[in-house]
């Protein structure tokens, strides 16, 4: 067992070396995250934000990754240590993923590439075990009951995702907009009415004080509900003889519209340019003060708004999914799975891959006319805690129609983030 005197002799020798000597925000971080550890503490991401980056304390680190980005760097900093300046260690200080506890283990009990290799399998294993627990637990508790085996699709709103005459299916993973500051101490920084190059344009053009000090970040951010999403999806897309590639949605272009068709997976702060054309599933996004959809049929009835205010991420979440179904450009179809929080992306690719999904709408919706294609707007009320959804109800329908003039989009628009 190590003296607190040899940790931080340890530790200085870390701060000094060249891989953190010039970068005082992960010097800050190693030395709190390590001193908590010296205390028996293991901080939380809300502790590390507000005493090392300086963040207000109601902040959301679910929409806020400017901490978990930080210490997948910080860990990236310290193996490139090990293996330079700090190989003849005797002693190493390593931040196992999943919490932010600093571990000192002797250098001969880290494990070398092989071992590694197996461990690496068995986490494999483990999250392979745990996605099938979890999707048990999911729909044992939830209000669709999916047949056991599904020979084919397992509901209609798939059919011209895998029909013989199709075309191939782009999945597109709705990524975050992330910033960072422009002086030499970059950090990360994130907030909910920029979501996309246009939103930063907007907003340097009207505040200069802020286009000094923040320009946009060089790459994005997934979250865990388009993992969870691709889980659902691609085993039905398998199906399909016209294949599927994936994209994030940052990186779509007018031409992916044209020659696919679309299946998106994300929040609403995550569509960049496809909340340009919302209008066709019979949806008008509100992004401030809070961030709202507002429903209404052609005909300029049955308007229904739904919103979920803002939500700390250890809160119990009370959340919508809306899965959205519609005629795009050039004979494509596109489907929305979307939440207003991460809760509600995971439900939603859940709930649209149900089998028993269309005789649940027509028992909620017993006098609507099922027509073909089946174009629709549903609404799903979910419940749950951190990414696991224990409850969830359907609440909307609106049949879109086939009709709709895919606009909003035009060939200069295109948001991928460099």
């Amino acid at each position: 067992m190590l003296e607190q005197s040899q940790i931080r002799l340890i530790l200085a020798d870390i701060l000094e070396s060249p891989e953190f000597k010039e970068s005082q925000r992960y010097r800050d971080l190693l030395q709190f995250l390590v001193e908590e550890s010296i205390a028996g503490r293991t901080p939380k991401e809300t502790t590390i934000g507000t005493q090392i980056f300086g963040k207000d304390p109601s902040f959301n680190s679910k929409e806020d990754a400017t901490v978990r980005v930080y210490i997948n760097n910080l860990r990236k900093k310290l193996e490139h240590y090990y293996l330079t300046s700090g190989k003849t260690s005797s002693y190493k200080l390593v931040i196992p993923v999943g919490h932010y506890k600093v571990d000192f283990v002797q250098a001969e009990d880290t494990p070398d590439q092989k071992s590694a290799n197996n461990r690496t399998l068995l986490w494999g294993f483990l999250f392979a075990a745990f996605v099938g627990t979890f999707l048990l637990g999911y729909y044992s508790s939830s209000v669709f009951h999916p047949s056991p085996q599904h020979p084919g699709p397992p509901n209609s709103i798939w059919n011209e995702f895998v029909q013989p005459n199709g075309r191939p299916t782009l999945v597109v993973l709705g990524d975050y907009f992330f910033m960072r500051e422009t002086n030499p101490v970059s950090s990360y920084y994130r907030t909910i009415t920029i979501n996309n190059s246009d939103d930063l344009q907007e907003r340097l053009a009207k505040d200069p004080a802020f286009a000094k000090r923040y320009k946009q970040n060089e790459f994005t951010f997934l979250r865990p509900s388009s993992t969870w999403g691709l889980t659902q999806v691609i085993p039905i897309l398998q199906k399909s003889q016209h294949g599927y590639s994936l994209k994030l949605a940052s990186e779509v272009t007018p031409a992916d519209f044209k020659s696919n068709n679309i299946v998106f997976i994300g929040t609403l702060k995550t569509l960049y340019s496809f909340s340009k054309f919302l209008h066709i599933f019979g949806m008008q996004r509100t992004a401030t003060p809070t961030e709202s959809i507002t429903l209404q049929s052609e005909k300029g009835d049955s308007a229904q708004t739904f919103g979920v205010g803002r939500q700390l991420s250890t809160d119990y979440v009370k959340d919508y999914s809306i899965i959205a179904k519609a005629a795009g450009p050039e004979g494509s179809t596109i489907l929305m799975l979307l939440g207003f929080t991460e809760n509600g992306a995971i439900a939603a690719p859940r709930a649209a891959t149900d089998s028993s999904l269309v005789k649940a709408i027509a028992q909620k919706f017993p006098h609507q006319v099922f027509a073909n294609p089946f174009y629709f707007t549903l609404v799903i009320a979910t419940e749950g805690i951190s990414d696991a959804v224990f409850k969830s109800n359907i609440l909307y329908f609106l049949q879109n129609k086939p009709h709709h003039s895919f606009t909003g989009m035009s060939d200069k628009d295109s948001t991928k983030t460099k």
